[in-house]
């Protein structure tokens, strides 16, 4: 028999191949017309889902908006049968009363081994027999919810270590299975190889890693939350996650025969494939309402902010930017204002519609104010600057922040003083000065600064 397992993750709402700017090669409308087709190649199929699936989009924020009995990015899930959903970290950013209804309707499909307090039932594992070869998916969402989340939204609910219970589960799993897979929204702390050398702090935020040097028992690890794209084995164990929003998709096929499994990565780029009709339907009614909402004027300037070139934008600083911070310091009353500018970001043009802010900064997080000194700002703008390196005569972007996961987004510009860095000089020596109203910032006075969660 041979089974065809594909995997989806941090889809984060992205339906249609666009951003709504502009057409792009991506979207669960074209992974799961492909899968229509190809799934009838096998004798059976296993659909998971990882996480961040209701939360990221323009389409997400117009249904959070709505109110509807039932989400279409779910009903659109279930109408090509996934069989196991697990929840992400951003599932939580609208509330649980959100979250409750979303998932309603695949309330006994979500695996989650290790979050107490959930408004609805579900189960730590699910079984699946084809013949007699069975396969076991244990689900798990990153414990490390609590350090970003609002406390609103994640109120009695318990975030337990995925290591620990695994431990919990395992020996349950290796009597009741022949197959084992981790079904995780989180991803991998160290490299992906033998060696498996620390990448990033070991914070407990992705305990992929953790998982493989602690458990022999584990076949597959399908992993989320980094927006990383790989599928690759470490320690005899497929370890697999797609990339963010619909970009590619992870198809494992098992010959339950002769113990054969072969698997990639698919790009949705790559894909020729007519978008299913069926499919399509069900959401053109949200998608027509949607680009009416999109479209709403809310605000105009008096000149466009267009952002043409991010990389320049946050080298040199730009008007879009300027007026960020401003919005920032008017609303806290902080003295400064710290934010970064995401990969979507296109700037403004002199009439702001709703799509203008969405593209910019899709995600519903919250201003936080802090108390810092002035010793402690240029701590932060001293490693923002690392972000920046020379070679060849050229300003680029340290290496730091393109592997093993892109992090422009952890590159942050400051407002509300003046400020100079000196590239050619050493990591955490460029700050030439900091000023405020032309005085020299007090490196041990207290200040106040505003930035997003």
């Amino acid at each position: 028999m041979k089974i065809v397992i594909y995997q989806t993750s941090d889809l984060h709402g992205y339906i249609y191949p666009t951003n709504y700017v502009k057409d792009q090669p991506l979207g669960f409308l074209k992974i799961a017309s492909y899968i229509l087709k190809d799934e009838k190649k096998f004798d059976a199929s296993l659909k998971v889902d990882c996480g961040d699936l209701v939360q990221g989009s323009a389409l997400t924020h117009y249904l959070s908006k709505q109110n509807i009995n039932e989400n279409p990015i779910i009903k659109g899930l279930e109408a090509i049968n996934y069989d196991v959903y697990v929840l992400g970290n951003h599932e939580f950013n609208y509330g649980l009363d959100y979250l409750k209804n979303a998932y309603s309707l695949v309330s006994d499909k979500i695996i989650n081994a290790n979050i107490k307090g959930l408004p609805f039932d579900t189960k730590p594992y699910k079984i699946f027999e084809f013949g007699n070869f069975k396969i076991g998916c244990i689900g798990f969402t990153t414990s490390y919810i609590p350090n970003w989340e609002q406390e609103v939204n994640i109120r009695n609910l318990d975030f337990l270590d995925p290591v620990k219970q695994y431990k919990k589960y395992e020996e349950e799993l290796k009597d009741k299975c022949d197959f084992i897979i981790v079904c995780y929204h989180g991803g991998f702390e160290k490299s992906l190889d033998e060696d498996m050398t620390p990448t990033e702090a070991l914070t407990k935020e992705n305990q992929g890693s953790e998982l493989l040097e602690n458990f022999n028992s584990i076949n597959m690890i399908l992993s989320g939350h980094q927006h990383r794209a790989f599928i690759t084995k470490i320690k005899n164990v497929i370890c697999s996650q797609p990339m963010n929003n619909g970009q590619s998709f992870s198809k494992i096929i098992i010959d339950t025969d002769n113990k054969d499994i072969t698997y990639e990565l698919v790009d949705v780029s790559s894909l020729d494939n007519e978008i299913d009709n069926k499919l399509e339907n069900i959401f053109k009614d949200t998608q027509k309402d949607l680009e009416v909402y999109l479209d709403q004027v809310i605000g105009e300037f008096d000149k466009d902010m267009k952002v043409d070139d991010i990389f320049l934008a946050r080298l040199k600083g730009h008007p879009f930017i300027n007026f960020l911070h401003q919005v920032q310091l008017d609303v806290s009353g902080a003295d400064f204002s710290a934010l970064s500018v995401f990969d979507s970001a296109i700037g403004f043009s002199k009439k702001i519609s709703i799509r203008d802010v969405l593209i910019n900064y899709p995600y519903p997080n919250t201003s936080k104010v802090l108390s810092i000194t002035g010793k402690q700002l240029k701590k932060a703008i001293e490693k923002s600057a690392t972000y920046f390196v020379i070679e060849d005569k050229k300003v680029v972007v340290n290496k730091e922040f393109l592997v093993p996961k892109v992090q422009h987004y952890n590159y942050d510009t400051y407002g509300g003083l003046d400020y100079k860095i000196d590239l050619s000089r050493n990591f955490y020596d460029r700050v030439v000065y900091m000023k405020k109203n032309n005085k020299d910032i007090s490196m041990d006075e207290d200040y106040t600064i505003v930035l997003n969660n």
